[in-house]
């Protein structure tokens, strides 16, 4: 076995007696898609967790060995890859939260809540084709370049879920898929069976399944961006107050529906930009009205002490000129990393920091006159 296989085999080996002891749900993730006038296609995309997760941007480049791991501590599917790729790691571990390859395919997990999934129960003889939860973000990254061609693979693999002792259970995930054209998919494990469909809003939160996103849907056919100007109840006028009475009623709160039907509204109701540029600032102004602060989101973790599920970080892809912007729940500044200015050959991971200095800011004064 390749030495870089083997080290990546034991990392996942040792996710089992080191990672930090964390136990709230990265629940209130935000996902949305913004297709420009030229087809440009941009993702702006929030993490939450209720500790810090420890996230750096991993580069991960062509020709590199990967073995996911399998029930029973057993090794499972081995792939080399054939796409480079970047995206946001947790805990310190060579895995992706999420990312986008250098074909400007996307691929991100959202955590569900238990009883809201359940993976295959996997046989050993399936072990061989057997793709871990931790694992299926990067070979989806690092094999396939479209959404068509993950649809045609995707029966190939059985997806298994495997128990992490410091999380104290299997993390349970659904997927949104999407390529550079904006052709985008949901890839789901509900009662053992895995399922792929497509997504026609081009949004995604957590629990529960996405059909049932969809048909929640229909309780919010009334909302509309444009302004009502008044209406008549018997004799009396009744006039708005002010500007927004298209969306009176749309949900505020950060439940995982309620995100998705805002997400939804907000995502297809804004005017469309005319190019990457414009998609990808739209991306960052719409992905910030889901940020949430520490202490606005309250619970309690398995040790007793209090937690806060807050934005930790926050990205949006440029899928069209392959780029990643990143930006911390510290630095609320965006940072750029273009793959045309990576290594992507190598078979190897690199890694990039992500600041959590507060600022900098530009300091403008001397524009002043």
């Amino acid at each position: 076995m390749p030495v870089q296989r083997i080290a990546l085999f034991a990392v996942f080996l040792s996710i089992f007696s080191w990672m930090p002891a964390v136990t709230a749900d990265a629940s209130a993730c935000t996902g949305m898609r913004v297709v420009a006038k030229d087809g440009s296609v941009a993702w702006a995309r929030s993490l939450e967790f209720g500790s810090d997760i420890g996230s750096a941007l991993m580069v991960a480049q062509r020709g590199m060995q990967w073995t996911s791991g399998a029930p029973d501590k057993a090794q499972g599917l081995r792939w080399t890859a054939k796409h480079a790729f970047v995206g946001p790691t947790a805990w310190g571990l060579p895995l992706p939260i999420e990312g986008m390859n250098e074909k400007g395919l996307y691929a991100g997990g959202f955590w569900m809540t238990e009883g809201e999934s359940e993976f295959p129960d996997v046989q050993p003889t399936d072990y061989p084709r057997t793709v871990a939860q931790m694992y299926f973000v990067p070979w989806v990254l690092t094999n396939f370049a479209t959404v068509d061609e993950i649809k045609a693979a995707l029966p190939g693999i059985t997806i298994a879920g495997l128990r992490v002792e410091a999380l104290r259970t299997v993390p349970l995930a659904h997927w949104y898929v999407m390529d550079a054209t904006g052709k985008a998919a949901v890839i789901e494990s509900i009662d053992g069976k895995v399922t792929i469909r497509d997504n026609p809003v081009g949004v995604f939160t957590n629990a529960p399944s996405f059909g049932w996103h969809l048909t929640n849907l229909r309780q919010y056919m009334n909302l509309n961006p444009d302004n009502v100007k008044s209406a008549k109840l018997g004799g009396y006028e009744v006039r708005p107050l002010g500007e927004g009475t298209g969306l009176l009623g749309l949900p505020g709160d950060f439940t995982p529906p309620s995100r998705f039907v805002r997400a939804a509204v907000l995502a297809n109701s804004a005017l469309q930009p005319d190019d990457a540029d414009g998609a990808v600032n739209l991306g960052m102004n719409l992905i910030a009205g889901f940020a949430i602060a520490k202490g606005v989101s309250r619970g309690v973790g398995a040790d007793g002490k209090p937690e806060y599920d807050y934005t930790q970080w926050t990205t949006v892809y440029d899928l069209a000129r392959k780029g990643l912007y990143v930006r911390t729940y510290e630095n609320q500044n965006y940072r750029l990393v273009r793959f045309d200015k990576l290594p992507l050959d190598g078979g190897k991971i690199l890694t990039i920091p992500m600041d959590k200095r507060f600022g900098p800011y530009e300091d403008i004064s001397g524009q002043a006159h």
